[in-house]
């Protein structure tokens, strides 16, 4: 069964990169032969693909919902909201 994997990625890091890149002046370009429009060119391709965590926990919650009762005790946290709050990611 094909199913699909998520990874956690920081935005914030990879923008960040992304404007240090842009930065590098066109001289010191053209010592790394192509090396950092590459970079630049994989790091806006994984921000355009990516999802925002949050939307896709509600997804999931609410997809809980129609298949079990979020007050049964069956999720651990009263509501999607609850659960998102106390989503702590250690990275």
């Amino acid at each position: 069964m094909d199913t699909e994997e998520y990874i956690i990625i920081n935005k914030t890091a990879i923008q960040k990169r992304i404007e240090e890149l842009e930065k590098i002046s066109p001289l010191d370009r053209l010592c790394y032969d192509g090396m950092i429009e590459c970079e630049e060119r994989v790091l806006k391709e994984i921000l355009f693909q990516s999802t925002p965590l949050i939307p896709e926990i509600e997804k999931a919650f609410k997809q809980g919902e129609l298949t079990a009762s979020v007050d049964s005790g069956d999720i651990g946290y009263k509501s999607k909201q609850d659960y998102i709050t106390n989503l702590k990611l250690k990275i």
